[in-house]
């Protein structure tokens, strides 16, 4: 997701009484507030007597929530950002929850970050969404992801954790149609929690995006302090405006984008249509655009085909290496930006005769030691022609047209 863009106010928090907010959007991962990438406000929950029940403060770019009163309630930071709950993204974060050991079983603290869709609650946050928290009971220190659906827990992954500092990745990962999240804690790449299947639990809500917060809650009037540093993103949204339409996890812009693209998700001819015919041949699906990115550490080829007689969109996917198709294929009804983006491309696919294999290959015959990234159905003046992005031997990024009647 490119952080500069115009992006919907979005609100996540998971909490059991009324809450206090403030909004806060990204940390550039050395303590120092980027402006043009934050949006703040704050306000407070007051008990009774007047006196504030939770606190949110900021120093150095840490943010700390806390009920060092003794009053209960709660609080959380807010994004003012969304993406789309099928890209692949990595979210990462420092975060430390300090209390006493609570003498009462109805005694808690807990702090974390909430991964939200759909409408927001103010009292319970949002009905749909994946939570992960630290929480400090009289008998443990548990980090606990669980799944909320209609507003019931319907799945929940717990693990131990020490008291302390700890540096947690949340790696969101959607290929093929299957979505998971891996909790990896202080540079561990094997995840502490996981939690898959999440395709099946939040299907049909991609265009609702999600919306992320940090939160902390008291209960019992328990008093405690959770920090959060370093709050960083990587990642690409599904539907950009600057990109051809696919997302990726390799935290880089693509070649299709605006920026500069780091790391290698390009493949060669040879590569790349191979893995185009395993699609085709899965599907028979005429193709709208293809690419390939790096996704988990696999090269892929992810096509974005039209099927007309049912009108939806077609995302197959297909290991690069091995041509294994990868999950379950994805088919949507478009959205209306979808049908507006690809309705000149829909009105000439039957006119294609040239495919986009041989497309490619005349692309990267014509430019020895290029590779390609991707491969797009384009009309011009009522006739197909396909647009292969490649990237020469020198690294320069190219658009070649090549007629497709």
């Amino acid at each position: 997701m490119r952080l500069d863009r115009t992006l919907l106010c979005v609100v996540c928090a998971v909490v059991s009484a009324s809450p206090c907010y403030a909004e806060r959007r990204h940390d550039d991962g050395t303590g120092a507030r980027d402006d043009s990438l934050w949006s703040e406000t704050e306000s407070r929950d007051s008990s009774r007597s007047g006196k504030s029940k939770c606190g949110i403060s900021e120093s150095a770019g840490k943010i700390r929530i806390d009920s060092k009163k003794g009053k209960g309630g709660s609080a959380a930071y807010r994004s003012t950002w969304s993406v789309d709950w099928t890209d692949s993204f990595v979210m990462e974060f420092e975060h430390e929850l300090k209390s006493s050991r609570p003498s009462k079983t109805s005694q808690s603290a807990t702090s974390g970050i909430a991964l939200g869709f759909g409408t927001f609650n103010p009292a319970s946050g949002f009905p749909d969404g994946v939570n992960v928290v630290v929480s400090r009971t009289k008998t443990a220190r548990t980090v606990t992801a669980s799944v909320r659906v209609a507003g019931a827990q319907v799945d929940s992954q717990t693990a131990t954790l020490a008291t302390g500092v700890h540096d947690f990745k949340l790696v969101w990962t959607s290929v093929g149609g299957a979505v998971s999240l891996d909790v990896q804690v202080d540079g561990s790449i094997s995840p502490l929690v996981t939690l898959s299947g999440l395709e099946s639990r939040f299907a049909g809500r991609e265009a609702e995006g999600m919306g992320v917060s940090l939160f902390g809650t008291s209960a019992g009037n328990f008093k405690f302090q959770a920090s959060f540093d370093d709050v960083s993103f990587s990642g690409d949204d599904y539907d950009d405006d600057d990109d051809s339409g696919f997302d990726d996890d390799d935290g880089a812009d693509d070649a299709d984008e605006d920026g500069d693209r780091d790391g290698d998700d390009t493949a060669s001819a040879a590569t790349f249509n191979s893995a185009l015919d395993d699609i085709i041949a899965y599907s028979n699906l005429p193709l709208l655009e293809a690419e390939s990115d790096v996704e988990s550490g696999i090269l892929v080829v992810k096509a974005l085909q039209w099927n007309a007689p049912a009108d939806k969109l077609v995302e197959v996917v297909a290991n690069a290496t091995t041509g294994a198709i990868v999950g379950t294929p994805r088919s949507w009804t478009p959205t209306a930006s979808q049908r507006d983006k690809y309705e000149d491309s829909i009105s000439v696919i039957n006119l294609v005769v040239l495919s986009a294999q041989d497309a490619v290959s005349q692309a990267l015959a014509s430019n020895p030691g290029a590779t390609v990234h991707a491969v797009e159905l384009e009309e011009e003046s009522g006739a197909p022609v396909w647009e292969v992005e490649i990237v020469t031997a020198s690294g320069v990024e190219l658009k070649v047209p090549i007629s497709a009647d």
